[in-house]
């Protein structure tokens, strides 16, 4: 899973990375420990063209009632993402980028959990494979995000027993095409290769440093 994580890259970095073009309602703020419900950045494809995005964590289908589902659905699992009612549109039509510094998972060690950061071992920003979705009740709209989720690759498999899907460059194009066949997305939704990733110990008290924006 992937519950919390980082992002505070300078925007002309992200805007050079991920190649899109600016949007004056856009908004960012750096977060060094963004939760569920939060605001999360993320690149959209519209007419061809790349644009900057703020989602809501947690995604809220247009069926739900409240919000409150977003607490339970800011993770998909890639294995039924195109079955489940909650994400099976947003996966056909819908899908982000999601980008990010870090992120941070937790090893049970007995009664303990000993907090991990993970980032890319050659220093680019980490990319989700993340859906988006728009729900609206009355004149409230609101636009939220889920990342996906795979089985662990041999690094984070000694952490946790599951991790986001992280795409390549090279698999943004696919990720992004509204006419993408389901097969070509699909083998998108697989573990990273270990040695892309670096996962280091951190203390309590440096996770509390880090949470601030």
């Amino acid at each position: 899973m992937c519950g919390r994580f980082s992002l505070v890259e300078a925007m002309h970095d992200l805007q050079a990375y991920y190649q899109f073009e600016m949007r004056d309602d856009f908004l960012y703020t750096p977060n060094r420990n963004l939760a569920p419900s939060q605001s999360a950045a993320a690149v959209v494809e519209l007419n061809g063209k790349r644009y900057p995005a703020s989602f809501r964590w947690g995604l809220i289908p247009p069926f739900a009632k409240d919000q409150k589902i977003g607490f339970k659905t800011f993770n998909a699992r890639s294995e039924t993402v195109s079955e489940k009612p909650s994400f099976k549109k947003a996966f056909e039509s819908k899908r982000c980028l999601i980008p990010a510094t870090s992120f941070y998972e937790w090893k049970k060690s007995g009664k303990e959990k000993q907090p991990f950061e993970i980032k890319r071992r050659d220093g680019d920003p980490i990319t989700f494979a993340g859906l988006w979705e728009s729900w609206r009740s009355g004149d409230e709209l609101v636009r939220s995000c889920t990342i996906l989720t795979t089985e662990p690759n041999d690094l984070m498999a000694d952490i946790h027993n599951r991790m986001p899907v992280i795409l390549e460059r090279t698999d943004f194009d696919t990720w992004l095409n509204p006419d993408a066949e389901s097969s070509s997305l699909h083998q998108l939704l697989k573990p990273c290769a270990g040695d892309l990733l670096t996962a280091e110990p951190i203390s309590r008290e440096r996770f509390k440093k880090s949470a601030g924006s």
